[in-house]
């Protein structure tokens, strides 16, 4: 059974009277790590805040644990760890001191769970320095401890790499791996980053011009576009050669690129396959090039124009 953390149907938000957001749909579950993916200005912020109370929704719902945010909203949001944009620490406390403060405040945090998280996010170390000392990587660990003291169902993170190194990017990645993996933690992160998203979530909701246009497994998404096998052939037998490709069970499409090349969809391990069906019919291939679709492509091809008006949706993922 899929455990749904976070349910959220037709939201939509206006700015005035401008619609900013636009009907936007996505599950969040157990144990997994979900990309919300846009350009900045695409309105993953905004998202956010209605998440997490920050802002209202002029429509829709928003589910946490099953728990409506508009009609038990304590219930719901005590569900929730985030931080949105960065997070607000005392520099001129110590970590600890941060911690204990937070503590507090939340209410019911035995001091054995300060030491349990001080010790998960690897801040042993450091944890009686004053936070104005940290670098910004175990500012962001710090950060992370704090929304995780009170056992949060998931983690809200926007922009969580902005300002890291590629070292600490590296460190805060497998750390939210950790947190899904071995904690079963929803974990929910907003970014522009592509490569950082491919390399850290299980599932994707791309967002444009405040519509999510494509939610799913990211190796689904990508699976649209992999697999492609450009031909360049003598410009004579590009009819042919469309031809002979189009009749071949191994490839799925292919349409012309210009007067001498040809791109087709296809496994690439059979390239020499095809290869030796259009030298077969006398077609002449002078080149011949395989593509590894990265998101950002994938991004951009979906982005293309302003994205669409109803998501694409990829794959559901069920712990």
């Amino acid at each position: 059974m899929t455990d749904t953390v976070l349910s959220v149907k037709h939201l939509h938000k206006k700015m005035g009277n401008k619609p900013i957001i636009h009907d936007i749909t996505f599950d969040v579950f157990a144990g997994e790590v979900f990309g919300f993916l846009g350009p900045n200005g695409a309105g993953k912020t905004t998202t956010i805040r209605m998440l997490v109370g920050l802002a209202a929704a002029d429509g829709g719902e928003i589910r946490i644990g099953g728990i409506s945010i508009r009609d038990q909203f304590p219930k719901a949001i005590a569900q929730v760890g985030c931080i949105v944009e960065n997070p607000e620490l005392y520099k001129f406390l110590t970590g600890r001191e941060n911690l204990e403060q937070f503590a507090r405040m939340s209410g019911g945090i035995p001091p054995e769970r300060i030491e349990e998280i001080v010790r998960f996010v690897d801040l042993e170390r450091a944890i009686d320095d004053k936070v104005k000392t940290y670098s910004l990587g175990m500012r962001q660990r710090l950060g992370i401890a704090q929304a995780l003291l009170h056992n949060p169902k998931i983690l809200i993170l926007d922009e969580p790499t902005n300002g890291l190194d590629p070292a600490g990017i590296r460190e805060l990645r497998q750390f939210i791996r950790r947190l899904a993996e071995e904690e079963g933690l929803a974990v929910f992160i907003s970014s522009h980053l592509l490569s950082e998203i491919e390399m850290m979530c299980d599932r994707v909701a791309i967002i444009s011009q405040g519509r999510v246009i494509s939610v799913g497994l990211v190796e689904e998404l990508m699976a649209q576009f992999a697999d492609q096998v450009d031909w360049t052939i003598d410009p004579n037998f590009i009819s042919k050669g469309m031809e002979i490709l189009r009749g071949l069970p191994v490839v799925s499409e292919v349409w012309q690129i210009n007067e001498e090349r040809l791109k087709c969809k296809m496994n690439v391990e059979r390239v020499s396959e095809v290869n030796q069906a259009l030298v077969k019919a006398g077609i002449l291939v002078s080149g011949i090039a395989t593509k590894t679709v990265s998101l950002e492509d994938l991004f951009l091809t979906l982005t293309e124009g302003g994205g669409a008006d109803e998501p694409k949706h990829a794959g559901t993922r069920a712990k």
